[in-house]
């Protein structure tokens, strides 16, 4: 358990060195971590860079399959948004732990937490199933040399997206609310940062986040800038996060290392975000009630399982994707042949299985701790 304590508050303690941290929304990541073993994976890259060598040693060990990886990929970290043609595009959305890895972490990583969401939505999940889609898609990618997947163009994801965008008065009034919305003074360069996004002369109003999502980059304060015209605030606003290194250089001890975000961003096969954009240690995106993102499904009833499987598909597609920046799809092709020679046909099973053990395991220790540091 000692272990776990002190890991988590070294790496806390390394990223308080590189971003402006809130010890309040720290305490909320904490708490999230202790409700289940996925929130817990979610949350803690930091123990799977650290756990991986040690766990998929056979799979680590392999210097020539690393490229610029996700690193923090999951089944929540996909979504929705829309491109300068104002076309909807599905995939990856998150990249903040961008980092040398071999390409089967990202695969190992994204077939655990089907496993333990599937587990934490009390849904049944075969891992020989999903695992052969993730690789079905994958290989099904490096065969097409990849390609952005359009909303418009899948019937998945028209089905699974229809309906989850937010109704606009209802988003607008929780993002401004009190509750949620606070103004504040923002960092110099991130003003400008803003300024820069917005048409030239627009008159902004800047805010921070009380309560932001997400759980990776939970602890990070988040800044707001709206645009403001007569009458009021309009219906107009930018997000902005501090970015970090991954926690891939925080274990190797790596202090000059800088976030890979934006070169992983100009590699990949994207059709990309118009307002999301990098600049030095800030990630900036739009907030906008539709940006779309799918939920997990709940339970064995809900009616959106019979799409999971495309689905998870199209995930593995999406993976290649972002790896086809890195290699052509002969040499990732032929990696994953020599791979199934050296290791076995059931690689991926096998090591998402084990690293999904690690995860329980962890936030089985995690959950203890943070139980006995709560207040009677």
């Amino acid at each position: 358990m000692r272990h776990i304590v002190d890991s988590t508050s070294a790496f806390e303690a390394w990223m308080k060195q590189r971003a402006d941290i809130s010890n309040q929304l720290l305490a909320k990541k904490h708490r999230k971590m202790a409700e289940g073993p996925f929130p817990f994976l979610r949350a803690t890259f930091y123990r799977w860079v650290g756990q991986w060598p040690k766990v998929c040693r056979r799979l680590a060990d392999r210097d020539a399959d690393v490229l610029l990886a996700v690193g923090d990929l999951h089944v929540e970290n996909f979504g929705v948004w829309k491109n300068s043609f104002e076309t909807h595009v599905w995939g990856v959305n998150d990249f903040d732990d961008a980092c040398e890895l071999p390409f089967t972490s990202d695969l190992v990583r994204l077939a655990a937490s089907v496993a333990l969401a599937a587990e934490q939505q009390q849904v049944k999940a075969s891992p020989t199933m999903f695992c052969r889609l993730i690789l079905d898609g994958y290989r099904s990618a490096l065969r097409k040399n990849g390609g952005a997947l359009f909303v418009g163009q899948h019937e998945t994801l028209r089905v699974l997206t229809k309906d989850t965008a937010e109704k606009s008065g209802a988003f607008w009034q929780e993002k401004l609310s009190a509750k949620e919305f606070k103004r504040a003074d923002v960092p110099p360069a991130l003003a400008a940062m803003f300024r820069a996004s917005f048409p030239r002369g627009a008159s902004l109003v800047f805010g921070e986040q009380r309560d932001p999502g997400g759980l990776g980059s939970l602890g990070r304060r988040r800044y707001t800038a709206l645009l403001k015209e007569r009458g009021g605030i309009r219906r107009d606003a930018r997000e902005a996060k501090a970015l970090v290194p991954s926690a891939l250089y925080w274990i190797e001890k790596e202090s000059r290392m800088r976030s890979q975000t934006a070169t992983l961003l100009q590699h990949a096969i994207r059709s990309p975000d118009p307002f999301f954009q990098v600049h030095d240690k800030w990630l900036i995106r739009q907030l906008a009630p539709d940006v779309a993102k799918i939920e997990l499904p709940r339970g064995e009833s809900d009616a959106r399982l019979r799409l999971a499987p495309a689905l998870i598909r199209m995930m593995g597609w999406e993976t290649a994707n972002i790896h086809l920046g890195s290699r052509n799809p002969n040499d990732l092709g032929t990696r994953l042949e020599k791979l199934e020679r050296a290791v076995g046909q059931s690689w991926l099973v096998e090591a998402a299985e084990d690293m999904a053990a690690s995860t329980r395991a962890d936030h089985s220790q995690w959950s203890k701790h943070w139980q006995k540091s709560q207040p009677d």
